[in-house]
């Protein structure tokens, strides 16, 4: 069984998700954002729950576990790898270039077949342009922006250059930010201690990682906004990885799944990989090159057109915004923790594994 002090840091977390929903809807999502980020003692409250989570419950009941997958951590540090350094980035390069001439062939099919020739073999030259460039060679470190971070799990990997940011930031270890509103300009800027950070550089990043994150923010629309960022961050051909709890069965949250993969093809990201873990949707997606390419997938979708989920291109959304605060309140009122319960909530939670 869990013990008392789990269930109560397990209420902390739990409440500050909740209350910060039902704030979203009663005051708005930017009033209720703007209060949350005040409350310096919830922050710091909610990561100290989290960081004792992760040493009296979540390591010492995961010491035996052999299946490196198992971990989110482990499983971005893989893909990261085979994208970056295996030949991934490559292949879909490849994949890209080849989507796009079958786009442009479609179009220059109803011109003259001579003319259809010669643009052809153009475009072929122009992609081949664009792949070199977006393979400009890597540096030995993959450059890592950790939305959401808590406590820079990917810092001590050689693999990676890491920017980790978090609402409440670790001195030296953390940086202060708000992902939601941070400025992006030409370069990052940070105050005056270098504890917090202003500004965010655009097209800098490798991989941004949003682990755990968008579920936080209540809002769709703030959702597709931090999206948008972290696309506007990533250079060509970068990718984004969207870690989502769910410990209900793969077809479960299916629909909504797709509708992330269709919003943000409209974005312009192509879905890399997808895979259902046990208590979790890991999700990776590409800058592509070309933004048509990406967006071409969404294009040849037949949706339902009074469905939410499509109405709005500019929203992402989650389960709980379809559950009433009323339902979720009684829903926590029966709840009882027991440490399988415990182990289900918080074993993708962004704590160091041993």
């Amino acid at each position: 069984m869990a013990t008392e002090e789990h269930k109560y840091l397990a209420d902390i977390i739990k409440n500050t998700h909740a209350t910060l929903r039902e704030e979203a809807q009663n005051y708005g999502p930017e009033i209720a954002w703007k209060q949350h980020i005040s409350r310096k003692d919830i922050l710091q409250k909610y990561a100290s729950s989290m960081h004792k989570l992760a040493t009296t419950c979540w390591m010492e009941n995961n010491l035996n576990i052999k299946n490196s997958t198992y971990s989110r951590i482990e499983w971005i540090k893989f893909h990261c790898e085979d994208y970056f350094f295996n030949g991934g980035r490559q292949k879909y390069d490849m994949r890209e270039k080849d989507i796009k001439l079958k786009i442009d062939t479609n179009f220059v099919e109803t011109q003259v077949v001579t003319h259809c020739n010669l643009n052809t073999e153009h475009k072929k030259d122009h992609i081949s342009n664009h792949c070199h460039n977006s393979l400009e060679k890597l540096t030995k470190k993959i450059s890592l922006l950790d939305v959401g971070s808590c406590y820079n799990p990917f810092g001590a990997s050689d693999m990676f250059e890491v920017t980790p940011i978090d609402l409440y930031g670790i001195p030296d270890k953390v940086l202060c930010c708000d992902f939601l509103n941070v400025q992006i300009g030409e370069e990052k800027v940070l105050s005056n201690d270098s504890q917090e950070v202003l500004q965010l550089p655009e097209n800098s990043f490798n991989a941004v990682v949003f682990s755990l994150f968008l579920e936080y923010l209540p809002c769709p629309k703030q959702r597709y906004s931090c999206c948008k960022k972290a696309y506007d961050l990533l250079q060509t051909g970068g990718i984004l990885f969207i870690i989502s709890p769910d410990s209900k069965h793969v077809s479960a949250n299916a629909k909504i799944m797709k509708s992330w993969r269709y919003v943000l093809s409209k974005l312009g990201f192509m879905r890399i990989k997808y895979e259902k873990l046990r208590h979790m949707h890991c999700l990776v997606f590409r800058k592509c090159v070309f933004k048509h390419v990406a967006s071409r997938w969404a294009d040849l979708q037949e949706l339902p057109q009074d469905d939410v989920l499509y109405i709005d291109s500019t929203s992402i959304y989650i389960p709980q915004d379809f559950r009433s605060m009323s339902s979720e309140n009684e829903q926590r009122e029966k709840e009882e923790y027991d440490l399988n319960e415990l182990m289900s909530m918080f074993n993708e939670l962004p704590f160091e594994q041993l």
